[in-house]
């Protein structure tokens, strides 16, 4: 009995870390191929491509792990911040000097997606190809005029993109630039 209780829990911690690698993995190849297709569309509007800031990265995703953690997809957060404020709550400087020009605020794009298949006649969540769930969200934003302009906005240089999975595997995605 002991035995078969050792390997029960045994299993389900393997099972445990593997899905959560998974989930992992899922969601950095999603942040990934986000990150290409919007640099492919500013390639082909002749706009320098973004540059991943790690700070701006983790901005992204504190955003959409509160999202899916607390079922919302909004620029606003639950505790009523917005991009700008989320990011200097982070500590990012929101003000740059350029040349003879002062770069003020971030810009900010948010995806929601879930996906469902049937089974024995029960629809399911699952998660579908990364490939599938940044091509919808890239489209999504090229078609929504102030998400497009973040997008092509030449004078943004640096991106941070995350993305989290809820428990009933809504995708949240958020992408900031600077």
């Amino acid at each position: 009995m002991m035995k078969t209780n050792k390997i029960l829990i045994i299993s389900s911690l393997f099972y445990f870390i593997f899905s959560a690698q998974a989930k992992d993995s899922y969601e950095k190849s999603l942040e990934n191929k986000i990150f290409k297709l919007v640099n492919y569309i500013r390639k082909q509007n002749n706009i320098p491509p973004l540059k991943i800031n790690k700070k701006l990265n983790k901005i992204a995703k504190i955003h959409s792990l509160d999202m899916a953690k607390n079922n919302y997809t909004s620029h606003i957060s639950l505790d009523g911040l917005d991009p700008n404020a989320r990011a200097k709550r982070a500590g990012f400087n929101i003000i740059k000097k350029e040349k003879n020009k002062i770069k003020k605020g971030i810009g900010e794009n948010i995806f929601e997606a879930q996906f469902y298949k049937e089974i024995n006649g029960i629809k399911k969540p699952y998660l579908e190809k990364n490939l599938v769930v940044a091509q919808k969200a890239v489209d999504s934003w090229t078609k929504s005029e102030g998400h497009r302009k973040n997008i092509l906005n030449s004078d943004y240089r640096e991106t941070g993109i995350g993305v989290a999975i809820s428990k009933d595997k809504k995708i949240k995605i958020t992408q900031v630039f600077f």
